[in-house]
């Protein structure tokens, strides 16, 4: 589906949340949304949805596309049918490399390399 488009889905446990990001296939794009005291679980999560999608975000929604360096949005199958690239942006000519996108996230759920 191409455009707006929301699931809600409850579980039970934090396991049964991590089993079910584990199932999900390729897409564009995936959203963790958290409170402050959520960022042991996101930390569980944030591995498992880098590889699941090409744009992360923490408690945001992602917007409209545009031709710049920080700009990518692609994601393993069936999100694009190249896992390895991002659709847009100046990266979308680097097809040998697939960046992730971190949208709106604390500091502390970063990667190391990415904290101030």
């Amino acid at each position: 589906m191409f455009g707006p488009l929301g699931l809600v889905v409850r579980v039970g446990s934090r396991e049964e949340m991590v089993e079910l990001a584990e199932s999900f296939q390729g897409q564009l794009t995936a959203t963790i949304h958290m409170e402050d005291e959520d960022l042991g679980l996101a930390r569980e999560l944030l591995p498992i949805v880098e590889r699941k999608a090409g744009r992360v975000l923490v408690n945001g929604f992602p917007t409209g596309v545009e031709v710049v360096d920080s700009m990518v949005h692609g994601g393993p199958y069936p999100a694009s049918t190249n896992f390895g690239a991002t659709s847009v942006g100046t990266m979308s000519i680097r097809r040998f490399l697939r960046p992730v996108a971190y949208q709106n996230f604390p500091e502390e759920l970063l990667p190391a390399d990415l904290r101030n």
